[in-house]
């Protein structure tokens, strides 16, 4: 690869990763947990592993994980 370049892939690796991140993100901050529904936790970076698993994470996660191994075996 020359220098100065950047690879197709690795620019397919950090958009799924935003996209990825900022579907955890806005669930995150919209998730109300069970047991005590009327708080507010605002935004719940830390709480990100809290929030249940949707089916917007597989359709993110699944091709960021392709993009990341593709991206490491194109080097």
């Amino acid at each position: 690869m020359p220098d100065g370049t950047i690879d197709a892939w690795w620019v397919a690796v950090w958009v799924y990763a935003a996209l990825f991140l900022g579907q955890r993100l806005w669930r995150a901050r919209r998730w109300v947990p069970p047991e005590r529904p009327d708080a507010d936790y605002g935004w719940k970076v830390t709480h990100l592993w809290w929030v249940p698993f949707h089916v917007l994470d597989a359709v993110f996660g699944v091709p960021l994980l392709f993009a990341v191994v593709i991206a490491y075996f194109a080097i």
